[in-house]
């Protein structure tokens, strides 16, 4: 049951944000960004058919610079799952226009009885990804950590897109340099097949992505990971699956707000 309660807590905001990782570096920049202020992306996430939480991509223009993007992440448990064990998320990254690269991502974590305060900075100038990280209200001191990176890296919210302002090629893998604070890990991407994806606010025509997330690369465990994304100039990640020991996690597409000026 610990372990079930462990994969609940993080189920509802973590299949959302990994969602983004099917990305390269090295694809050509596309000529016109498909999103733009003011778009929300909400979830509904199921555990074994069972409704386990909701969560929601707003991005708006970051109120201290019109040059960087700001993303803001929000998830909760509902239903049985947040009975044993309640989830009240918020993350917001900040990242560069045009490249998309990540400045820096906050994590508010309020998961059972822990309560955490992450902050990752990344300093482009010294090259090196600053993690502070806090219990709230808690008496110890926060636990402080550097790790290297490339000239251009990618935290797990930017990356989502990131991944929307590139072309999915079926049968070409790709690959993209993430840092969730630990170290920057290279993920490999296996770009599998065009699908057709049913959700409650409609059917798509989608690219299937597969990142390899788990056995330590990113994140620890065994299990596989798929992505759904639309077909189409927009990328949007209409449906996320996580097939882990304790059962198969879905994230699915209810609710889609544009931005002014962009249909």
């Amino acid at each position: 049951m610990a372990r079930l309660q462990n994969w609940a807590a993080g189920a509802v905001l973590a299949l959302l944000v990994v969602a983004g990782v099917a990305a390269t570096r090295s694809a050509a920049q596309s000529p016109k960004l498909p999103f733009g202020a003011g778009e929300k992306l909400r979830y509904a996430v199921s555990w074994r058919s069972v409704p386990a939480g909701r969560a929601e991509l707003l991005l708006t223009r970051d109120e201290n610079s019109q040059a960087r993007w700001k993303v803001t992440a929000r998830a909760s448990s509902t239903g049985y799952v947040s009975n044993i064990y309640k989830v009240d998320d918020e993350y917001i990254s900040i990242f560069r226009n045009p490249t998309l690269c990540s400045s820096e991502i906050r994590k508010t974590i309020n998961e059972g009885d822990r309560h955490r305060s992450l902050t990752l900075l990344f300093d482009q100038r010294r090259k090196l990804a600053i993690l502070t990280d806090r219990e709230v209200g808690g008496s110890a001191p926060p636990r402080q950590a550097q790790s290297v990176i490339p000239d251009c890296v990618h935290d797990i919210l930017s990356v989502i897109y990131f991944v929307r302002s590139r072309p999915l090629t079926v049968g070409q893998p790709i690959d993209v340099p993430v840092n969730d604070g630990a170290r920057t890990v290279t993920l490999h991407l296996e770009v599998d097949a065009r699908e057709e994806v049913k959700t409650a606010i409609g059917t798509f025509q989608t690219i299937r992505v597969e990142p390899d997330l788990f056995s330590g690369n990113l994140y620890k465990g065994k299990g596989r990971m798929f992505v759904w994304f639309t077909d189409d100039a927009n990328h949007v990640p209409v449906q996320m699956r996580a097939q882990i020991g304790v059962g198969t996690i879905t994230a699915s597409l209810i609710g889609v707000e544009r931005a002014e000026g962009n249909p």
